[in-house]
């Protein structure tokens, strides 16, 4: 059989697969962000976008990817000395000095509720020696993140015209970044002491994430703000073991949007299965095989979260099993890569349900009749 007329078959299969009742859905919400993206935590699905994809200065949510580098690279009770450079940082700052010293810990603080630029200078120049450089490992460290259209030049967010990062992008950071327990214990902090090197008593700093007061569930993360970002904000919320975060850039309210954002979520979205493993994916033929008939399986059943407008999703079949000379029950003979927003998903193997043998050659065959007939002269049978 073709190759193309097979995997015509497989994804006819498993889209007939995903036909299921449909959950009834609420209304699609109302969001003033033209740059959005929600995704499941868990799962890594899009959820909802809109110009996910599309290159925006960032502002103070690039402090999410300096917080994972400081915390990956560095000790919370390392010792930090604030250089010129970090005492020169515009605002807005917590008013280090040039060769104070303070813990890693602290200017994490700092950095990720109170929005310190400071702060982020002062870790970026502790890991790598120099601020420029911790941008470009920034930027190495979104794109083994799979954050493909992302570049940091600072570590705190302020304008540069080389800087930019996408909704998706920080999503996929964030979802990383709130794996350390660190950092989601910092994110998740309404208000902390924060033990500055120029006073003698700790003072109490407050997270710039109104989430944390409002919304239930709220756990995180981050907010951004300048002339060229606009209002951007990073949040996440946590219910019943299932973990959103939305991204909201340039948004005309970053508290509401991602509000609205999160009980779509929560709330109007429902499970569905789109692929079944104990379902054939397809019955193939096979010419010249024993049997002619092949049962593809996916591996393993997929779930996928839809509502009304959800993220698309695609599914792509690949069959490199051409050539086998036989293929035994179980064996992987290609597999289905499944899109949500035209992001990868899953890929869950294809496998065979059956075996398919190739029937002997004629010279094998004539030789085999000619030892079987030996063998019954040996006996006496004819």
């Amino acid at each position: 059989m073709n190759k193309t007329v097979i995997i015509l078959l497989i994804s006819i299969s498993l889209l007939c697969q995903g036909a299921v009742e449909k959950p009834v859905y609420a209304a699609f919400p109302a969001i003033s962000s033209s740059y959005y993206c929600l995704m499941d935590a868990g799962s890594g699905q899009v959820l909802l976008m809109k110009n996910a994809d599309s290159p925006r200065a960032v502002a103070s949510t690039t402090k999410i990817m300096t917080a994972v580098l400081a915390l990956e690279y560095s000790q919370p009770g390392e010792m930090a000395r604030v250089s010129q450079h970090a005492d020169q940082t515009a605002e807005y700052t917590i008013g280090l000095k040039a060769g104070q010293e303070i813990s890693v810990n602290e200017l994490l603080k700092a950095a990720l509720i109170k929005s310190a630029n400071d702060a982020a200078v002062v870790l970026a120049e502790h890991v790598a020696g120099d601020e420029r450089l911790f941008g470009h490992l920034m930027s190495l460290k979104a794109f083994c993140l799979g954050a493909f259209h992302t570049r940091f030049v600072n570590a705190s967010g302020l304008p540069a015209q080389e800087a930019y990062s996408t909704a998706y992008d920080l999503a996929v950071i964030s979802s990383y970044a709130m794996c350390q327990s660190a950092f989601r214990d910092l994110v998740g902090t309404n208000k902390a002491n924060f033990k500055h090197p120029g006073y003698s008593q700790p003072y109490i700093i407050n997270n710039t994430n109104s989430l944390l007061d409002t919304y239930p569930g709220a756990n995180g993360i981050k907010t951004g703000t300048t002339d060229a970002a606009g209002q951007c904000l990073v949040g996440s919320a946590r219910r019943q073991e299932r973990e959103l975060i939305a991204v909201v850039l340039h948004s005309g309210d970053r508290a509401g949007d991602c509000s609205r954002l999160l009980d779509y979520g929560f709330k109007s979205m429902q499970k569905v299965k789109i692929v079944d493993e104990s379902i054939p994916s397809a019955n193939l033929i096979i010419n010249d095989r024993e049997p002619l008939e092949l049962s593809v399986y996916p591996a393993e059943a997929l779930q996928v979260w839809q509502g009304v407008r959800a993220a698309g999703l695609e599914k792509k079949v690949k069959l490199p099993f051409t050539g086998f000379s036989t293929v035994n029950k179980g064996d992987k003979v290609g597999y289905l890569e499944v899109y949500s927003g035209g992001k990868l998903l899953k890929r869950v193997n294809l496998i065979a349900g059956n075996d398919i043998k190739q029937p002997a050659s004629i010279p094998k065959r004539l030789w085999q009749e000619f030892v079987n007939w030996k063998r019954n002269i040996g006996t006496g049978k004819e």
